[in-house]
C-alpha cells in the first residue's frame, strides 16, 4: 500500500492506494483467475484510524470480483476483466465503513495450463452433446423403424425400396412396384384380413391357458380338415402359460 502524494480536500485526508494480488475462482471446477486488484481510498478527518482499514478496502473490492467471476469460463477472462471493471465503476466512488473508495481496478490473467485444461474441459463438454444427440437420434430412428417400418412386412419392402431409391435414384434391380402396392394394401391397418387377426389376438390374450390349448387344438383339427398339414405342424403346441393369464 502506499500514499497518494496529492493533498486531500476540506476534511479529507490524503488518498491511499492499495494493490494486491488473489485468486478467483471460475465457473469451471479446479480453475480461477489470477487477479491483480488496484484500490484507490481515503479515510474521513471524522472518522478515527482503524488497523482493518488496509483489509476493510481490499474485502469489498474482491467481493464484487469474485461474484462476477464466479459465473465466467477462465476462457472469457479480457471479457469477464471488462465487465468487472464495469460494476466498479457504476459501484465508486462509496463510503464503505467509513472508507471513502475513490477508484478501484482489477487485472484478470489465465496462465497457460488452466488455459489447456479449459479448452480440455470445452471439447469434452461439445464431445458429450453430440453424443447425446446422436443417441437420442439413433433412439428416435429405432422407435420409428419398430413403430412403423417394421410393422408390415409390406412397409418394411417399401421403406427398404424407397432408402435405395434415394441413394441410387432408381428402382433396385427384380422390385415390382406393382407388387409392392399390393403388398401395402393388403398389410394396411383396415384391411379385413388384418382386422380379424387383431380381433383374433385380442380374444386370445383374454383366454385362460387351458381354454387358449383347446382352441389351438381344434384350429390344428381344422386345418388339418382342409388339407392343411403344414400349418397345422406350424400352429405352437400350448399358449405358453402365464403370458396368457387373465389377471385375477
Amino acid at each position: 500500500m502506499r500514499r497518494d502524494p496529492s493533498n486531500g480536500m476540506g476534511t479529507l485526508r490524503n488518498a491511499w492506494v492499495r494493490e494486491f494480488r488473489d485468486v478467483l475462482d471460475s465457473n469451471e471446477h479446479g480453475l480461477a483467475f489470477n487477479a491483480t486488484i488496484r484500490v484507490e481510498w481515503r479515510r474521513h478527518e471524522s472518522e478515527p484510524g482503524r488497523t482493518t482499514s488496509y483489509e476493510d478496502v481490499g474485502r469489498a473490492v474482491r467481493g464484487v470480483a469474485e461474484e462476477l467471476a464466479a459465473r465466467r469460463s477462465v476462457l472469457r477472462a479480457e471479457a469477464t476483466e471488462q465487465d468487472i471493471n464495469h460494476e466498479l465503476r457504476s459501484r465508486n466512488p462509496r463510503l464503505v465503513e467509513g472508507i471513502e473508495i475513490l477508484a478501484a481496478h482489477v487485472s484478470l490473467h489465465v496462465d497457460e495450463h488452466t488455459r489447456t485444461s479449459a479448452e480440455r474441459m470445452a471439447q469434452l463438454r461439445r464431445e458429450e452433446t453430440l453424443a447425446e444427440i446422436a443417441r437420442r437420434q439413433t433412439t428416435a430412428r429405432i422407435r420409428f423403424m419398430q413403430d412403423e417400418i417394421l410393422r408390415t412386412p409390406a412397409t418394411a419392402r417399401l421403406y427398404l425400396m424407397l432408402e435405395q431409391t434415394a441413394h441410387h435414384g432408381f428402382l433396385p434391380p427384380g422390385v415390382d412396384a406393382d407388387q409392392i402396392v399390393r403388398d401395402v394394401q393388403q398389410w394396411h391397418p383396415e384391411a379385413k384380413w388384418v382386422v380379424v387377426a387383431q380381433l383374433l389376438h385380442t380374444f386370445l390374450s383374454n383366454l385362460t391357458p387351458k381354454d387358449g390349448n383347446d382352441l389351438l387344438h381344434t384350429l390344428r383339427l381344422l386345418f388339418l380338415e382342409y388339407g392343411e398339414k403344414e400349418l397345422a405342424e406350424q400352429l405352437p403346441a400350448d399358449m405358453g402359460g402365464s403370458d396368457h393369464e387373465r389377471p385375477a
